[in-house]
């Protein structure tokens, strides 16, 4: 059996429930030494979360590493993807260093909560983009520096008011800043437009102040409006979960996988699934 047919075999048998699937992805590991048949091993265990197996299989990708630049930044990117910071950073650390990797490093080290590190990591990027000010908002806002993170996220927004990033990055720091009255306004005033990006940021602001059936409702019109919003089902999927709806809430993370392969918000979904 080829590794493609093995892994169609494998999704069946999870949809199936079968209780022996974490045994058949280790041994399909272990066939193919690809270190993407790996990193797809580790992705398929996420779904039924055996961190034994798991363990074995990351062992297994990290003790032989494909030697190529492009593979290496690859593996690196879908290990933090999967939530495996620590092992993409140590990754990173052994390349050659220029903005692409100092920036894949910045983001492994927010997943860490390694917020100082992140900070002075931003420093050795030569050229910021938008995203890497995104990125400033939210270490300025971890360590306590709010009204940095605002300032950065005002001039952002000035510049790009249409972003859907920029507007949540925007609503987060004003939230984590103790501005959420700010933060609902804005995210109110944007409805009048009807576009999906409002609508999923209205969801957003109310998920986190805990309304989350009013949430749910701003999420599932902005999927209406677009049906690849990927943080309208994000938001969506976190929703369901903390009502309790955890099999609904795991459709959306599976919805999230087929319309952005990879995207860690379908994982965000899942960590609200655990142990149910």
């Amino acid at each position: 059996m080829d590794t493609r047919t093995a892994f169609e075999e494998i999704r069946k048998s999870i949809s199936a429930g079968d209780p022996l699937i974490s045994g058949k992805v280790l041994d399909l590991a272990k066939a193919d030494s690809d270190p993407m048949t790996r990193v797809k091993c580790l992705s398929l265990l996420k779904v039924v979360s055996d961190e034994g197996t798991s363990k074995e299989i990351l062992r297994m990708l990290m003790e032989d590493l494909p030697e190529d630049r492009k593979d290496l930044v690859q593996v690196a990117g879908a290990l933090r993807g999967l939530e495996y910071p620590s092992s993409a950073l140590s990754i990173l650390k052994g390349m050659d260093q220029d903005d692409s990797i100092a920036r894949m490093s910045t983001l492994c080290l927010l997943d860490l909560e390694e917020y100082e590190d992140a900070l002075e990591m931003v420093g050795h990027i030569a050229e910021i983009t938008p995203f890497d000010r995104v990125m400033l908002t939210e270490i300025h806002s971890a360590l306590g520096q709010h009204s940095q993170a605002v300032e950065i996220a005002e001039k952002l927004l000035a510049e790009y008011p249409q972003n859907y990033q920029v507007r949540r990055a925007y609503v987060s720091a004003l939230i984590l800043g103790g501005r959420e009255k700010e933060a609902a306004k804005y995210s109110r005033a944007g409805l009048k437009d009807k576009s999906a990006d409002s609508n999923a940021i209205a969801a957003y602001v109310l998920r986190i102040a805990g309304n989350y059936k009013a949430a749910a409702g701003y999420a599932t019109r902005a999927i209406n409006i677009d049906n690849g919003h990927v943080g309208a089902m994000e938001t969506l999927g976190i929703c369901l979960a903390e009502k309790g709806e955890y099999d609904k809430a795991r459709i959306v993370a599976g919805a999230i996988n087929e319309k952005s392969p990879g995207d860690k918000a379908a994982l965000n979904v899942l960590s609200y699934c655990e142990g149910h």
